[in-house]
């Protein structure tokens, strides 16, 4: 193939019942410029084998031992030849049009380094969930990318490599937050250069055995990440941190009410609402997390269910 204008890098760990629509949807954008680089983690179940019987030359597939989703990305970026970069995780899904409107939009904006689309939530069996990612419109700074990650997963993205490259690249010191990370520091190039495309391209799958899911992973890697800002960004952490401790507490929050750990779940809120009950207060996604913890704590299981299906949108950080 001539060379691609975008290099899509899946990173794929044992995800054989979700791999194969993953891999559908990017080879059915209307945008065909692209390669696909399907990194594999050390799969033990049949992933890279429904990835190898994919017959087209824009995919390849790429083995090595499990050592963690930040360093395949990483060497998936290495071997990225287009001058965009675009990632989907091996359980996501786009809409067909993903890549044709990020393109359009890099082509004509010059001053934007990373764009990202809002994101629908579906459920390990690909059904709507109703939930999604927050629906931003526009540019978005450092300061509010630290304080409330709009992004919300790195399948909604697609950037300029070259200021990935500039950047810094893929952090492998991170088990988790890897991707904020890394988009914090496109940020931290220039002004103005991280956009949203504010339609709905991309399908972002919760499920049961992912990275988000190991809540104290995700909250020991928020705080290596917040270390790290105060060298490139003191600016930034300095404006926000007590905000963006909070958002990352409710997040956090809502891994342990998935898990039905109510009480836990529970108590994260409170210490939340006591590091700085302001800025609690006045986010009233913090009042429908905190509502929904005590209603699986204390109602019976059915009526909790009726309550909180709606009453949860938009809590996610």
């Amino acid at each position: 193939m001539n060379s691609p204008v975008v290099s899509v890098v899946m990173t794929v760990y044992n995800v054989e019942p979700y791999v194969g629509a993953a891999i559908e949807s990017a080879l059915a954008q209307t945008f065909r410029a692209f390669e696909l680089i399907v990194m594999d983690d050390g799969s033990t179940d049949r992933t890279v084998r429904i990835a190898e019987r994919v017959k087209d030359p824009r995919v390849r597939v790429k083995r090595s031992p499990h050592r963690g989703a930040a360093l395949q990305l990483r060497d998936g970026v290495a071997l990225a030849k287009g001058r965009y970069l675009a990632l989907l995780d091996g359980d996501d899904l786009w809409s067909p049009n993903k890549l044709e409107r990020h393109v359009q939009f890099l082509e004509s904006h010059n001053g934007a380094d990373l764009t990202f689309s809002w994101s629908r939530i579906i459920d390990g069996e690909g059904q709507d969930t109703g939930l999604t990612s927050r629906l931003w419109d526009g540019p978005i700074s450092v300061p509010e990318l630290l304080a409330d990650n709009v992004i919300g997963n790195g399948s909604a993205l697609v950037l300029r490599r070259d200021a990935l490259i500039d950047a810094g690249g893929i952090d492998p010191a991170f088990a988790a937050c890897y991707d904020l990370d890394a988009w914090l520091r496109i940020g931290a190039l220039r002004q103005g250069n991280m956009w949203a495309i504010p339609e709905f391209l991309t399908f972002y799958r919760r499920r049961a055995g992912q990275t988000t899911a190991d809540v104290e992973l995700v909250d020991r890697s928020f705080e290596q990440l917040l270390n790290k800002a105060r060298w490139y960004a003191p600016r930034a952490v300095a404006l926000v941190e007590e905000q963006a401790r909070s958002n990352m507490q409710r997040f956090c929050a809502y891994g342990w009410y998935q898990s039905a750990r109510y009480g836990r779940s529970l108590m994260t809120m409170i210490r939340s609402f006591r590091r700085d009950p302001r800025i609690f207060l006045a986010d009233r996604r913090n009042w429908k997390m905190m509502g929904a913890a005590l209603s699986g704590l204390l109602l019976p299981a059915g009526l909790h269910q009726r309550i909180t299906s709606s009453a949860l949108r938009y809590v996610r950080a």
